[in-house]
């Protein structure tokens, strides 16, 4: 059996204040991917349309974010990280991945069950509850929207916790690699940059550079605190590589899309310390409790959101700037609404919803 045993280490405090704010960027980033009136107008030509495509490359930063702090945090132990500290990660993540994806996945396979009963154009490539069959309620915990390892269970945005649940599993694989030296970076830089990726590949790359950086940086507010405008020369030119058409090779655009949301991972991380910065009285971790329970829930809402902004918006033959305002109202009533939720909740069954809100933790 290979050796795993690592130094590693909780993060410092502006590390970890810095993350508690990114919960609520990246949460919020996603919310905005799932608002995006695009695909129930077909408005791509537009202004809004075009923006909507360029803005994109900041929106998908989230989940290659999200991975990375995840393996960060996985790894991380005031002791080092050996098979024991894995084998009490894996159980910890019982109560904050495992139970809260199976419940989320439950609740929406009855919601969808009751709603599609009043508004069946609500369920598109969900079957009515009534007509499922075995197989369509256990994909319902998988891969009931569209097909392949990077479709999405029947609550949207879990497909995130689902592959990295699986990811983790390999941990032990990625430490006993970056632990050598710090040269193996190399390794999940390649595994990143492979064309024709299957779609797991990038996620199990990011993953591992966060185990990288927890193994290779003791502290990460030196890197949190370099200037900003650093890696943002480097997402901007990438960015240009990888969405102008100069007909580059398309072995390469992998490695340049990489390299892109790298970069710009570094910059929205830095941005955020520089906020926690200027408000050191602030527990952010604290103030990202709610998190977890929004990114869970909000699917619920914004469907019906995008659903009614995009039949007014045509109706009334709105331009863009109509798309914009609408697109940006619907993050803020989906998150408010959520919250709102939470908070009803937490108040009237704080036991009973524990699960439901992953122990109020995403990573931890």
């Amino acid at each position: 059996m290979c050796r795993i045993d690592a130094k590693t280490v909780y993060p410092d405090h502006l590390t970890s204040q810095t993350i508690g704010m990114l919960r609520w960027v990246l949460m919020a980033l996603v919310v905005l991917i799932h608002t995006n009136l695009v695909a129930d107008t077909g408005c791509t030509g537009t202004a809004y349309g075009v923006f909507y495509r360029w803005a994109g490359n900041v929106v998908w930063l989230a989940s290659p974010l999200f991975f990375l702090i995840s393996g960060y945090l996985f790894v991380a132990s005031g002791s080092g990280f050996s098979w024991d500290v894995f084998v009490k990660k894996c159980r910890g993540r019982f109560d904050t991945w495992l139970m809260p994806y199976l419940l989320w996945n439950t609740i929406f396979l009855l919601f969808y069950g009751v709603v599609g009963l009043v508004l069946p154009s609500v369920l598109g490539e969900i079957p009515p509850l009534q007509e499922m069959t075995l197989v369509d309620i256990l994909k319902a915990y998988c891969c009931i929207r569209g097909q392949g390892f990077n479709s999405g269970p029947i609550d949207g945005p879990l497909w995130f916790l689902r592959d990295l649940m699986a990811i983790a599993l390999f941990t032990p694989l990625y430490m006993a690699i970056v632990r050598k030296h710090k040269a193996t970076i190399i390794v999940p830089l390649i595994l990143g940059s492979l064309p024709l990726q299957l779609g797991f590949e990038s996620e199990m790359a990011l993953f591992m550079v966060g185990c990288w950086l927890n193994v290779w940086y003791s502290s990460l507010s030196d890197l949190l605190q370099k200037p900003w405008w650093r890696p943002l020369s480097v997402y901007l030119i990438a960015s240009v590589l990888v969405t102008a058409p100069l007909s580059l090779p398309e072995e390469i655009i992998p490695l340049f899309t990489l390299i892109r949301n790298l970069s710009g991972m570094l910059l929205v991380a830095r941005l955020c310390a520089k906020v926690v910065e200027g408000f050191p009285s602030k527990d952010w971790r604290a103030l990202a409790e709610p998190v977890f329970f929004v990114f869970a829930f909000h699917s619920m809402v914004t469907r019906v959101l995008t659903k009614v902004a995009a039949q007014w918006l045509v109706a009334h033959q709105m331009g863009s700037a109509g798309f914009f305002c609408a697109h940006l109202l619907d993050a803020v009533l989906a998150i408010a609404i959520s919250l709102l939720v939470y908070h009803i909740l937490r108040r009237l069954f704080p036991n009973t919803c524990r699960w439901i809100f992953g122990k109020s933790r995403l990573w931890r």
